[in-house]
């Protein structure tokens, strides 16, 4: 647990606007600061921060909340995380459970920072490496023969390992760094005979593979033709990738998306291919939101991770054999996820990468619109694999139960059943059943990964509720200027508010300023919760109407009287009503009564308007 204390103290030396300017461009319009919600996907510039209150809102989507609510929402983090990760951006020392375990964990992060450390003297040297026109020319013929232009390279740190045995090696033990710990990050390697180390990545292109929090963990280094021209003296492989480390656990980790997070977030969905350059290419044509599972197949680790960011993929892998079974093998993880698919169909013998560059991104992108969703693809890729022969189409057939099974809803079952019937051109659906049935029984009595049925999820209800305008306007300009909060007008205001859920925030905010002489925009929602008001507050909360106090007394001293006089009409008619029942009843003793109130109500309007004009 962290004290409310230290978590008023982080929000408090947090600049939300420097915080969320490191992942959104934002523009200063008076108070507020706007651009592009990195929650959905917008044209025109919804999302509003305001420093004064450390508060974010988007009138699009209605994402709101504080920085720690920010750094949640967009890495994927809980609380304890987030308020930790802005705590050491404000260097504020959060204290541990006991001694023992403080010293513990000041030991693990030294650790750590000392590992990282390393690593980015790793990437600076690779990243030098290829700017040098000399020194780089293998890795700068290769991005060049890919189209892959300095921006793009310099946007994912792509670097050059020299071709030498110990130049990484030699650089690290002049910096004071311990090549022990190189050698725990994969990066040097022990010689067996002697002493010393030499550098495992050598002559190859490198790609660095960052966490969430930017920091390089590993590499993943592709061969390059050596210098001379000649070939090489053994056949090396065409990727070297880092072994697992203590900041490395393979098939945990996505390539790209520390650099994808935010367009993912925004889009609502990621592409996912294989390569490193698809990636690389994908980036550069403007699909901002790819990630690739980093040589491995894709995992249940990282559909987990995926799924912190996006509600949907849409997979890109290669147009052959094996493209298709990685789809097959990531379909059950995505399921398990809960992540729906899609499936982009390229030519046969295509990658991204190469369809990128023969056909240009026009034609990928309708490629990518086209895309069908993963059952379906699925099920063309089983029947094109299948071919004629009577036993493979039946084998066939039966290897897509459990695809068909886990999708759970009865009318999207019977659709696929039909679909594969079509696409088989059997016309016994019957047949086509049981031999899905037999599919689905065979995997789930072996025990074997299959996807499950999607969860149905009912949406939480969003608060709303209809607000009086007037008041509302009035009650935003006290939020405005919350000094006015003790002055009389408020006092007159409170009185004519009709709704509970206005009075509820009047008297939160009010008792709010009293204590702490200032609003604190996510104090004041907390203690609301549950209140129908708040999508009006925290709209109201993102924007200042009235920015200095004269404007805003101006509208109360104008508002508040028409407020009471819209009040004192209703009243009004109520009574009149009472007293044209009285009369049409014979009781005029009451009817001299309920006159004789009527015109109270006239004469108290009267010395309200006539005591806020003085």
């Amino acid at each position: 647990m962290i004290a409310d204390e230290l978590i008023s103290e982080i929000r408090d030396r947090t600049d939300i606007v420097a915080l969320i300017g490191e992942y959104v461009d934002l523009k200063q319009r008076g108070q507020n600061w706007v651009g592009l919600c990195p929650f959905h996907n917008e044209k025109s510039p919804s999302f509003n921060v305001r420093r004064d209150r450390q508060f974010f809102h988007c009138f699009g989507c209605k994402e709101s909340g504080d920085a720690l609510a920010f750094l949640m929402r967009l890495e994927g983090l809980n609380f304890p995380q987030a308020a930790r990760a802005l705590a050491e951006r404000a260097g504020i020392e959060l204290p541990e459970t006991n001694d023992r375990e403080d010293e513990q964990k000041r030991r693990e992060r030294a650790r750590v920072e000392t590992l990282h450390a390393i690593m980015e003297v790793a990437t600076v040297f690779y990243l030098a490496q290829r700017h040098d026109r000399a020194r780089g020319a293998p890795a700068i013929e290769e991005l060049e023969r890919r189209g892959v232009k300095a921006a793009a390279a310099d946007a994912f740190r792509l670097g050059y390992a020299p071709a030498g045995w110990d130049a990484l090696s030699t650089l690290l033990s002049q910096k004071g760094h311990s090549l022990a710990d190189a050698e725990t990050l994969g990066l040097v390697v022990r010689r067996r005979e002697g002493s010393g180390y030499y550098d495992r990545f050598r002559n190859r292109l490198m790609f660095p593979i960052s966490d969430l929090h930017g920091h390089v963990v590993a590499f993943s280094g592709r061969l390059l033709p050596p210098p001379d021209g000649r070939e090489p003296s053994v056949q090396e492989p065409k990727y070297v990738n880092s072994p697992e480390s203590p900041l490395y656990k393979k098939g945990e980790l996505l390539y790209g998306l520390f650099e994808a997070r935010v367009e993912i977030r925004r889009n609502g969905w990621a592409v996912v291919c294989e390569g490193n350059f698809d990636l690389v290419s994908l980036h550069q044509a403007g699909v901002a939101n790819v990630v690739a599972p980093l040589g491995t197949a894709f995992t249940e680790a990282q559909a987990r991770l995926l799924k912190r960011f996006a509600q949907r993929v849409t997979l890109m892998f290669d147009g052959d054999n094996a493209g298709r079974k990685a789809a097959q093998a990531a379909y059950p993880m995505l399921r398990k996820a809960d992540i729906a698919a899609r499936v982009v169909r390229l030519p046969a013998g295509e990658d991204p990468d190469g369809f990128l560059r023969r056909q240009g991104p026009e034609a990928l992108t309708r490629l990518v619109q086209a895309a069908s969703g993963i059952v379906e693809y699925l099920i063309d890729a089983a029947a094109e694999a299948a071919g004629g022969d009577p036993a493979e189409r039946a084998r066939a057939i039966q290897s897509l139960g459990p695809a068909v099974a886990a999708a759970g809803n009865p009318v999207e079952i019977e659709l696929y059943i039909q679909r594969i019937a079509q696409r088989f051109s059997i016309t016994d659906l019957r047949a086509v059943k049981e031999q899905l049935r037999m599919g689905a029984r065979a995997v789930a009595k072996s025990g074997a990964d299959s996807p499950q049925p999607a969860q149905t999820k009912v949406a939480a209800p969003m608060e709303h509720v209809k607000l009086p305008q007037l008041q509302t306007e009035l009650l935003g300009a006290l939020l405005d200027q919350p000094a006015l909060f003790s002055s009389d007008l408020a006092g007159n205001l409170k009185e004519l508010l009709t709704t509970a859920e206005l009075r509820s925030i009047f008297s939160a905010a009010a008792a709010q300023v009293e204590e702490y002489g200032a609003l604190d925009a996510s104090r004041l929602l907390a203690g609301l919760a549950g209140n129908a008001g708040l999508m009006w507050l925290r709209e109201r909360l993102s924007v200042e109407t009235y920015e200095n106090r004269a404007k805003a007394e101006d509208l109360l001293r104008r508002g508040i009287p028409q407020l009471h006089n819209q009040q004192l009409e209703h009243e009004r008619a109520l009574l009149a009503e009472r007293i044209r029942n009285a009369r049409q009843t014979g009781n005029e003793e009451l009817a001299i009564v309920l006159t004789k109130q009527r015109d109270e109500l006239a004469h108290r309007a009267h010395n309200l308007v006539k005591g806020l004009k003085r």
